[in-house]
């Protein structure tokens, strides 16, 4: 059986990208995905759990620059889902999904690679900034007291 791996990617809520289906647009999980050569080296973690920067490589062009000093200034979310792919069963749904957050980027004249970091890794970079919102987890409290019964 052959087999291939695809990746999405969503940065923020601004882009959305595929790297397989070459010279399309491809829909995916209610977004419109464009294709960009990109590769994602995944996520790896040590023997204590803590997480090693994942990269995802860009080709170096005023696009990929401008997006890369945006979303590393914001610290954007990043979503990376990978599916598989088989010629006769098509695009499975998502295989994995990473959930990252983009603490930098480094370039040199031919790429650009987008450092990306556990979202909640509070050691090594920042949480993001957010809020509790009863829009995200539901009803809150009113009030600081609490009962036990």
């Amino acid at each position: 059986m052959t087999v291939a791996i695809g990746t999405y990617v969503e940065i923020g809520t601004d882009y959305y990208f595929q790297n397989f289906h070459h010279g399309t647009t491809r829909g995916f999980n209610g977004f419109a995905y464009s294709f960009a050569g990109f590769g994602y080296t995944g996520t790896t973690v040590d023997l204590e759990g803590a997480n090693v920067d994942a990269q995802l490589v860009f080709a170096n062009n005023p696009l990929s620059m401008a997006i890369a000093k945006t979303h590393a200034d914001l610290r954007s979310i990043i979503k990376v889902h990978t599916v598989v792919m088989t010629p006769t069963l098509g695009e499975s749904d998502s295989f994995t999904t990473d959930t990252f957050m983009m603490t930098g980027f480094s370039n040199d004249l031919s790429r650009i690679a987008f450092r990306l970091s556990s979202p909640l890794d509070a050691v090594t970079a920042d949480v993001p900034r957010r809020r509790l919102s009863s829009k995200i987890v539901g009803a809150l409290p009113s009030t600081g007291s609490v009962n036990l019964l």
